[in-house]
């Protein structure tokens, strides 16, 4: 699968910071869009799009589980450039600019909080080995409102948007699984989702 993510341009992150003329809670929200579409050898261009449809479009088709307490959809799991999306100081140490990066839709269906974390997810590559997320930070204010880099406590009824990027995978190994651990407030046991890519 061949999916990459550009840097926006500055006009893109003025028109995105912008406030939506209504705030009606039923409204969708307004996501940053940061993937791209490659256009030209050498280089891409933004596409118009917010982030959830630019992805299916480079994903397939999304996967849910729906559960008692959760209902998450992994929107995919795209090869993205997060460089612009990590806090500065995490550049340097950050190396290869692009790596894979889930997106996961998740909506409380409980009637208690649950807690989404990042250090709770799991990616099984193509070659058979665990890996973990990246000790990386992106930064909340490069993803827009309701997006969440590392961690989110969902309340009941409510949703959230959860990026997280993958370590550094070796040569041509892609994702195949991704393994999610979710913890509801006051069950005694946690839910484990399994997304086979």
């Amino acid at each position: 699968m061949d999916r990459s993510l550009n840097r926006l341009h500055a006009v893109d992150r003025e028109r995105a910071a912008e406030p939506t003329a209504e705030s009606d809670s039923s409204d969708p929200v307004e996501w940053r869009d940061i993937s791209v579409e490659p256009d030209q050898l050498g280089g891409v261009d933004a596409v118009v799009g917010d982030v959830t449809d630019r992805i299916r479009t480079h994903a397939g088709d999304p996967l849910t589980i729906e559960t008692g307490a959760v209902r998450a959809t992994l929107v995919g799991v795209p090869e993205v450039r997060i460089d612009d999306l990590v806090y500065g100081h995490h550049r340097r140490r950050l190396g290869d600019p692009t790596r894979p990066c889930a997106l996961f839709d998740v909506e409380n269906t409980s009637s208690a909080p649950i807690n989404w974390t990042t250090r709770r997810t799991k990616f099984i590559g193509t070659d058979g080995y665990t890996y973990n997320r990246a000790h990386i930070s992106l930064d909340p204010a490069q993803l827009g409102a309701g997006c969440y880099p590392s961690q989110v406590e969902i309340e009941p009824g409510c949703r959230a948007r959860v990026i997280t990027p993958v370590e550094q995978l070796p040569g041509p190994v892609g994702v195949a699984k991704v393994v999610q651990t979710v913890a509801v407030r006051g069950r005694p046991t946690s839910q484990r989702l399994t997304y086979n890519l």
